[in-house]
């Protein structure tokens, strides 16, 4: 539903907020327009990933009950899996996967149409006899069993794949762009991540395995990629250097340009033993070449750089450089040609003030002016350090917590926030969140922000 009508802004709650009125809106089609795909269907599942997404889930899903009475309504995804007992209490979801659900979603499924018993299956969670039941969280799955995108079920959908992600519509970069990911879970457990919790370790698919899903790519009309991973670069700190750049290199192999989203931890692009950047695998990940004016290769990345408010930034993220490293590495990335990149950092920690806002405003200009020099277009996005269900600081930190989560999902988010700092309210520190995009953005493209809720070249 999201990805019609894109440009489709409907405000569907206002609340008091910092003694003004917050107004949440969502983007897409009105649900009317599927009444008639509800009235025919048996089964509806929804995907709820962020916790802010929840009012619009449940309001879709009385939506739909309403109009199907009959109809199974099935959520997952990681807000519904840390909060199942929320939605199972609202009455109109019968079902919540809790954690991956390549295995367990088609379990119940078969299940349901066939009468059998779903106690047995891992990884769901449902109300029986008035009381709630749950059968553990599936993790850990074997990515090479697992079922490939069912992209042939919909097909008319594909061309609609063209929302730039890591870069700005550019004649070099064709869509539509599929989303690869190699490997799933991680080894380790940031305290503000629910990636460990929701898949559990590390691991990684064969490469038959992702030739495969880049034949598919190619047969169903696919022209890029973007390479999805929590941190595919992670596969160097177990001994994988090898693996991840086979990896790469069959994607150009397939003639795809392709994109990062978070895929690359800086430090994993640092040789600790010569104590400067690791050029050459950054030679493979980043570098690009033109085949009868196709672009194939690396043309943008998201960079998360998370604490440039910190003096020392390992002491805050083993997954960090010093300062000063992490600009060399930047350096030698430009150095091959990408086209586009994204620089998010995260603020909102109790510590976090005036001070610390002004720090990392420093370091994000160095950056900008670092990357502008090698005429590669830069994106800051800056994020609100949030608490969400299913990290570590959800345990640690929900005293800060000034907007319950019941009351006030939409807070939850990183665009916005529940809690306030030591120095900030909650409405001060998103005001200062603005004030830096509004600085780095510039007008035109702060004003559409603002207006569509996403960022854009």
């Amino acid at each position: 539903m999201k990805i019609w009508d894109q440009e489709k802004v409907i405000p569907y709650r206002a609340f008091d907020f910092e003694g003004g009125k917050m107004i949440a809106s969502r983007m897409g089609m009105p649900f009317e327009r599927v009444e008639e795909q509800l009235f025919e269907t048996d089964f509806l599942g929804l995907s709820i990933n962020p916790t802010c997404w929840s009012n619009i889930a449940l309001d879709f899903a009385r939506y739909a009950k309403k109009i199907n009475p009959r109809i199974i309504i099935i959520i997952g995804g990681t807000e519904a899996m840390f909060r199942y007992e929320h939605y199972l209490q609202s009455g109109v979801i019968d079902f919540v996967i809790r954690g991956e659900g390549e295995i367990t979603g088609p379990a119940l499924i078969d299940a349901l149409i066939h009468g059998k018993d779903y106690l047995g299956i891992k990884g769901l969670a449902f109300v029986q006899v008035g009381k709630i039941v749950e059968t553990g969280i599936m993790r850990n799955c074997d990515l090479n069993k697992e079922p490939a995108s069912a992209i042939d079920l919909f097909y008319d959908d594909v061309p609609l794949w063209d929302t730039p992600i890591e870069y700005y519509r550019d004649e070099l970069i064709q869509t539509p762009t599929a989303h690869l990911y190699i490997t799933r879970g991680c080894n380790q457990a940031c305290e503000y991540c629910t990636t460990p919790r929701k898949y559990g370790r590390l691991r990684f698919k064969s490469l038959e395995r992702v030739r495969k899903e880049l034949q598919y790519f190619k047969k169903s009309g696919i022209k890029s990629i973007n390479v999805w991973d929590d941190s595919l670069s992670s596969l160097v700190r177990h001994g994988k250097r090898d693996l991840l750049i086979s990896y790469i290199r069959m994607i150009r192999q397939y003639g795809f340009p392709f994109e990062y989203a978070q895929s690359v931890v800086i430090r994993d692009l640092w040789d600790f033993e010569k104590c400067e950047p690791d050029f050459e695998l950054i030679h493979e990940l980043y570098s690009h070449e033109l085949v009868n004016g196709e672009f194939i290769g690396c043309y943008g990345q998201y960079t998360p750089l998370e604490f440039l408010q910190e003096e020392n930034t390992t002491a805050m993220d083993n997954k960090l450089l010093a300062f000063e490293k992490e600009l060399e590495v930047i350096k030698s990335i430009c150095e091959q040609g990408v086209r586009y990149l994204t620089f998010p950092c995260i603020l909102g920690r109790s510590t976090d003030g005036p001070n610390q806002i002004s720090f990392a405003r420093k370091r994000l200009l160095q950056i900008v002016k670092l990357v502008e020099g090698y005429s590669v277009k830069v994106l800051i996005t800056p994020y609100l350090y949030s608490i969400f269900p299913g990290t570590k600081i959800w345990q640690k930190e929900k005293d800060r917590l000034e907007y319950s989560i019941e009351d006030y999902p939409e807070l939850f988010q990183f665009n916005a926030s529940p809690h306030g700092t030591d120095y900030f309210t909650p409405g001060e520190l998103m005001q200062a969140k603005l004030d830096l995009e509004r600085e780095f953005l510039g007008e035109e493209r702060f004003d559409r922000w603002i207006r569509t809720g996403r960022y854009q070249w």
